[in-house]
């Protein structure tokens, strides 16, 4: 079972998880609440910067009319910098996996993991992102095949 159980929880480092921001405005102090998850995980989980990310995500964006957050645009950016889209099976009676039991049976490796209404980024089993969403179940996530 995952281990938010109080506010204070979703900013403590874990064996799974990482509080960190790739976000450039995160390090010179501005901490902006930028709602760009779709570009931090892709960066974290790619191994490229912030704006690396940014940039292929409008570039496609620009191409295909549709706001770089947009489901169709950042998977046809992942798919084609090297993702597999893996979805998760629901098996009936059993709870569906959360992000730390994702972190735990996935130690290796660079993925994306889709939760409710967020994308976070997993690397070599640790969740890196500006809040822990271990408890939040995983829908889909993105393998990069290096």
């Amino acid at each position: 079972m995952a281990t938010i159980k109080v506010k204070a929880d979703y900013y403590k480092d874990t064996d799974y998880f990482c509080q960190y921001n790739i976000n450039p405005s995160y390090e010179d102090g501005r901490r902006f609440d930028n709602g760009d998850c779709v570009v931090r995980a892709f960066a974290m989980a790619a191994d490229i910067t912030w704006m690396e990310a940014f940039d292929l995500l409008i570039e496609n964006a620009r191409k295909t009319y549709n706001m770089p957050d947009y489901k169709t645009n950042f998977e046809k950016v992942f798919e084609a910098f090297g993702f597999e889209r893996k979805s998760v099976k629901v098996i009936a009676g059993k709870k569906r996996m959360t992000v730390e039991d994702f972190c735990k049976k996935h130690k290796k490796g660079h993925f994306i993991v889709s939760v409710a209404n967020h994308l976070t980024a997993v690397v070599d089993g640790v969740c890196y992102d500006q809040w822990n969403p271990a408890n939040k179940c995983v829908y889909v996530y993105y393998k990069l095949n290096k």
